[in-house]
């Protein structure tokens, strides 16, 4: 079955309603734990139905947000998320409520139980107004960045589009490039700052009816975090500064060398003085050189990504109307993921790939969990799989890169260590801002700017006055629509750096410790897949000290004058 064969419908809520009802009484009067657990399958089925459904009319509309069809069916799908978010919460009351949660435990493992004890208290029928008011506005932030058309160079281009203008050799070409996105940006600054007072003043709103003091615990427990909490983040975030952004600073200086510059600048983003490197190759040539790849990697990813072609489970390149970025979405009801991107001819359509792949293959490997909270762990340990999937792919980047392998393999490394003070600072950044709610849109943005100098000191925009403003982050899709979701891939990076260096030893032993976090899904908390997988966990004091000392190691061997 195509992506196309998929049977899509508009779920009804009066019948789900009705379903409801039916199974809450037979819930509560069932005689024992076998009729609950046939119960619980039945109320699966349901939301494998929702989900799917949901999934498909989102990823429409991120296709094509100018489709009046795709529209529709993400306004209506919108429209009926907290009916149907009442429905789940109700039964996931019941089962909270259970005689019988021991012999559930037993069945299912613990966290099942755990996730709807978190999950509960992110809601209540009251709060249901609030929470569509949350939707439409991160819609709007969808509609505005999807929209935008920057005039350069005598054509115009969408924000994704002009990501090769950003990396192009000539520091001219750099620098107009970043002014034409950052002049759109600044035209439309009142509407981000719009957007998004609204959106944090809106969620104190729904965190105070939830009888939180602010947002920042309703927003842990919405990322359904039950083993650690800001304390451990905000010491995490400590290492960072105490162990990357020196070397952060080091490699710097060793980029100014390499490009040449007596100083460096923000749209200084090349590694190297002729360019970055770019994969060789048509997105037709590069999916079949990635089809080969996984063929060869192993057995389980090569029949993983065959489906994924042969099933046109991918949308990949760049093109009007489409909404930025990229990422990984799924249909339960038919255990199949899909991957979405935006090819624009640089080293990131491959790193974006395998991310996203890794993402689609923990979710393949894991569609034998028994149950549908157990397809994705949260997103911390969701992004360990996509982060590691970039590295363990290294042996067959020379199929996309040729003579320019050893310079990506280099822009990887720097880069994945170089993002993790920005992580930090993004995290710290929604900390402060959902502590303070009341602050203006100028106190956000001063805010931001004093964070850059501690977390990313060395950046400097010239006379670029937008970011320099402390407005760069209004670009960060996360901080908008998905709080609190960013230290996630600084946590996953911590780990994907572990199996990089496991396997630069190991390659089998540590593929076999990454199968086994895939197959595991949700079945786990973060702490738990971090230890199955046999990595140190981030927060532990030494973790990342370790892991940059690894790099270190890697970067002696590494010269760069010659790459």
């Amino acid at each position: 079955m195509k992506y196309s064969d998929m049977h899509y419908e508009r779920i009804d809520v009066s019948k789900k309603r009705k379903f409801c009802d039916n199974w809450l009484i037979n819930f509560k009067n069932a005689k024992n734990s076998n009729d609950q657990i046939n119960l619980l399958k039945e109320a699966e089925d349901l939301n494998r139905e929702y989900q799917t459904y949901e999934s498909i009319s989102s990823l429409n509309f991120s296709k094509n947000i100018n489709d009046v069809n795709a529209i529709k069916e993400k306004e209506y799908y919108d429209s009926i998320s907290s009916d149907m978010q009442e429905i789940f919460n109700s039964i996931d009351r019941e089962i909270n409520n259970s005689p019988f949660k021991k012999e559930l435990q037993e069945k299912w493992g613990s966290t099942f139980l755990k996730s709807i004890e978190v999950d509960l208290k992110t809601f209540d029928p009251k709060i249901k107004n609030l929470l569509d008011e949350e939707i439409k506005l991160c819609n709007q932030y969808t509609q505005l960045t999807a929209s935008a058309k920057i005039k350069f160079n005598d054509a115009n281009y969408n924000l994704a589009g002009l990501g090769p203008f950003h990396s192009n050799s000539d520091r001219n070409i750099r620098k107009s490039s970043y002014e034409a996105r950052f002049k759109w940006f600044e035209e439309n600054s009142d509407h981000f700052d719009t957007i998004y007072d609204q959106l944090v003043k809106l969620r104190h709103k729904i965190a105070i009816e939830l009888g939180y003091k602010n947002f920042i615990e309703l927003g842990y427990n919405r990322m359904g975090r039950t083993d650690y909490g800001p304390k451990e983040v905000s010491n995490f975030r400590k290492q960072i500064v105490k162990y990357v952004v020196p070397l952060v600073k080091e490699l710097e200086k060793k980029k100014k060398e390499i490009l040449g510059l007596d100083k460096l600048y923000f749209y200084d983003g090349i590694n190297f003085k002729n360019g970055d490197p770019t994969p060789k190759g048509t997105p037709e040539e590069l999916v079949k050189i990635a089809q080969e790849m996984y063929h060869e990697l192993s057995k389980e990813t090569g029949e993983f990504f065959d489906i994924m072609v042969k099933e046109d489970l991918m949308d990949l390149v760049n093109r009007d109307g489409k909404r930025p970025g990229g990422f990984c979405t799924s249909f339960p009801k038919y255990d199949r993921p899909y991957i979405f991107s935006n090819f624009n001819g640089t080293d990131h359509d491959i790193t974006v790939l395998t991310h996203e792949a890794g993402h689609a293959f923990q979710n393949y490997s894991s569609r034998k969990q028994p149950l549908l909270k157990y397809l994705w762990p949260t997103m911390e340990s969701a992004e360990i799989h996509s982060m590691s999937m970039e590295f363990f792919t290294w042996p067959w980047m020379n199929g996309f890169f040729k003579e320019d392998t050893e310079r990506f393999k280099y822009k990887h490394i720097v880069g994945s260590l170089s993002f993790l003070p920005y992580g930090a600072c993004v995290d710290h950044f929604q900390h402060w801002v959902y502590e303070n709610p009341r602050a203006t849109p100028k106190e956000r943005k001063d805010k931001w700017s004093l964070l850059e100098s501690t977390y990313l000191p060395g950046r400097d925009y010239d006379n670029l006055e937008y970011p320099k403003s402390g407005g760069i982050w209004q670009g960060q899709l996360h901080i908008y629509q998905m709080p609190f979701y960013y230290i996630d891939y600084t946590l996953a990076q911590t780990c994907a750096f572990q199996f990089w260096s496991k396997s630069q030893t190991n390659q089998d032993n540590t593929w076999k410790d990454y199968i086994r976090l895939c197959e595991a899904g949700g079945s786990l908390p973060f702490t738990k897949l971090v230890e199955l997988a046999k990595l140190n966990l981030p927060f532990k004091d030494g973790c990342l000290e370790e892991v940059v000392e690894n790099i270190k190691e890697w970067l002696k061997d590494i010269d760069v004058k010659n790459l």
